[in-house]
């Protein structure tokens, strides 16, 4: 009974090790301050809007938030410290949005885009996204690689269609 249990529990240990390396899937991330830097970058212009309407809509909500101005400006410059509309309640300051950030997922050879979140420009030159901490790039081409266990953006879930049926990833995007 004891070496029974034993043996499942290692087995369900190591599942999340074998389905990781069945996973194929490149994964990356890239940050963009225009519209336009994204399309130049090759990503499809209806991905690039997706990914930054969403950013425009969810930075408010998630921007770091300060109680006052000064608190703001030691993170981020005085310049981008504004008050925060989108927080009800006591007054806010939270740093403007300075950019978006767009995924990238590879597999089997079709390239889907996925938009991940605003990112916002520290005092320091680097950018934050709330979504990942810290935010660099690098790369081929600017695209920062990701582990595939690490979330690259919203919808990045591959339909299988059942048991051996055809798979297809959710999110915006086409072919590279």
């Amino acid at each position: 009974m004891k070496r029974s249990r034993k043996v499942s529990l290692m087995v369900m240990g190591l599942t999340p090790l074998f389905l990781t390396a069945c996973d194929d899937a490149q994964k990356s991330q890239q940050s963009f301050t225009t519209l336009g830097n994204c399309t130049e970058a090759g990503v499809p212009e209806s991905s690039c809007d997706a990914a930054l309407t969403q950013a425009i809509a969810e930075a408010p909500k998630v921007a770091p938030h300060y109680a006052t101005h000064d608190q703001c400006a030691q993170d981020y410059s005085e310049d981008a410290c504004q008050e925060n509309m989108a927080v009800e309640g006591s007054p806010v300051w939270s740093p403007a949005m300075n950019g978006f950030l767009i995924g990238r997922v590879i597999h089997g050879g079709n390239t889907s885009y996925y938009p991940a979140g605003p990112i916002f420009r520290k005092r320091d030159d680097t950018d934050y996204s709330p979504h990942y901490g810290h935010v660099y790039s690098g790369g081929a081409g600017g695209w920062r690689s990701t582990s595939s266990s690490e979330a690259v953006g919203e919808g990045d879930t591959v339909g299988r269609g059942g048991f051996g049926g055809e798979g297809g990833e959710g999110g915006h995007g086409g072919g590279e």
